[in-house]
C-alpha cells in the first residue's frame, strides 16, 4: 500500500512539474540604451519587450533601461560583451571601437537618404558585419535607427563650408564624425552625450551635430538658434545581444527575439522619420532658423576625411562599403 501511495505521489509531482506556469522558469534580460525616455528608441524598445514577453508566454522578460540608466554608451556595450548586461541598442560608433568596419557606415555623404540606408544596412552590410561582431562575443540582431545628422550652432547660419570654419563643434568621440567636421574647417570638441545639454546651455562650444529628433527631444534649440540640414552622415542604433546569453535561449525564443526586433526596428524608423518634419516645423515656429543648403560644396571637402577613414578601417573595407553603397543606390 505504501509503495502504491508513493508511486501515485511521484506521478502527481511529475505532472506538477510538467504543468508549472511558464513564469517559473522565466529568463529576465536587461536591455540598455542611450535614447531619452521620450525618444522613439524607448517607444520601440518598449514594444519589443512587451511582444517578446507575450509571445514567449512570460518565459523571456526584457527589462528596458533607457537614457544611460546602466551607464554611458561605451560602458554599456563593454558590459554586454562581458555578459553583465544582456543586450543593448548601441551606437555604431561604439561598436566601431571593437569592429572597425562599423566606421564605414559613417563615411560622409555615402548614403543618399533613408531608403538607401535601409537597403544597405538590412542587406549587404549586415551579411558582412555579423560574423565580425560574433568574434567579440555578440550577436548582431538588427540596425534600428538614430538618423541623419545635422549641424546646429549659436553663431551664424551655415550655408557653405566656409561658414563652419572656426566654429567649436561638439561631436561624439568617433573618428569618422570628427574627420568630417575637421574637413569642413570646424574645431572639434569631444563632450560626453550625458553632458551635451549642459555644455550647450553654458556655451562651452559653439555648436554640435545630431539627428533632428535628438536636437528636438533634448531642446538643444534653446541654445542653438541655427540648424543646417546637411545629412552629412547617417548613424544607427545597433541591436546586439551577448552571444552566450542568446545561445542559452531556446530556438523558438531566439526566433521570437529576432522577429520582434525586426518589428521594433521598423517602428523606430517610422517614428523618427515621421516626427522629423513635425519637429522642424515646430522649431521654426519657435524662431529657429533652419537652412537646407546645396550639399555639393560640402561633399567636395570630404577628401581629407575619406583618407583618414580609409586609413583607420583599411582600404579594403573602405572600398567594399563604397561599392555596396553604389550597388544599392537608385
Amino acid at each position: 500500500m505504501l509503495r502504491q501511495r508513493c508511486a501515485v505521489l511521484a506521478v502527481f509531482l511529475l505532472l506538477g512539474l510538467l504543468f508549472l506556469p511558464a513564469a517559473w522558469g522565466a529568463v529576465e534580460l536587461k536591455l540598455g540604451h542611450f535614447g531619452p525616455e521620450n525618444h522613439p528608441a524607448t517607444v520601440a524598445a518598449a514594444q519589443f519587450a512587451e511582444n517578446v514577453e507575450k509571445r514567449t508566454n512570460g518565459e523571456v522578460k526584457i527589462v528596458v533601461y533607457p537614457n544611460n540608466a546602466l551607464g554611458s554608451p561605451p560602458e554599456v556595450l563593454e558590459q554586454v560583451i562581458m555578459g553583465v548586461i544582456d543586450m543593448s541598442l548601441s551606437g555604431q560608433d561604439q561598436i566601431a571601437k571593437h569592429v572597425k568596419l562599423f566606421d564605414a557606415v559613417a563615411i560622409p555623404f555615402s548614403m543618399q537618404g533613408y531608403d538607401h540606408a535601409d537597403r544597405i544596412l538590412d542587406g549587404p552590410f549586415k551579411e558582412w558585419a555579423a560574423p565580425e561582431v560574433e568574434k567579440i562575443g555578440l550577436v548582431y540582431i538588427n540596425s534600428w535607427e538614430w538618423g541623419f545628422r545635422q549641424i546646429t550652432n549659436s553663431k551664424r547660419p551655415i550655408l557653405t563650408p566656409d561658414d563652419v570654419k572656426g566654429l567649436k563643434i561638439r561631436t561624439p568621440p568617433a573618428m569618422a564624425y570628427q574627420a568630417a567636421i575637421e574637413a569642413l574647417g570646424g574645431n572639434v570638441q569631444t563632450i560626453a552625450f550625458g553632458e551635451l545639454v549642459m555644455a550647450m546651455r553654458q556655451g562651452v562650444v559653439d555648436g554640435q551635430e545630431n539627428p533632428i529628433g535628438v536636437i528636438y527631444d533634448l531642446k538643444l534649440y534653446e541654445s542653438q538658434k541655427y540648424i543646417t540640414i546637411v545629412n552629412y552622415l547617417y548613424s544607427s542604433m545597433t541591436h546586439v545581444v551577448n552571444k552566450k546569453v542568446f545561445d542559452s535561449l531556446t530556438e523558438e525564443q531566439r526566433k521570437i527575439i529576432i522577429e520582434e526586433s525586426d518589428k521594433s526596428r521598423l517602428l523606430m524608423r517610422e517614428l523618427v522619420r515621421k516626427q522629423e518634419q513635425d519637429q522642424i516645423a515646430d522649431m521654426k515656429a519657435k524662431g529657429i532658423r533652419v537652412d537646407t543648403p546645396d550639399l555639393t560644396p560640402f561633399q567636395a571637402k570630404m577628401g581629407p576625411a575619406y583618407e583618414k577613414i580609409r586609413k583607420n578601417i583599411g582600404e579594403e573595407n573602405f572600398d567594399k562599403w563604397m561599392e555596396m553603397a553604389k550597388a544599392t543606390a537608385k
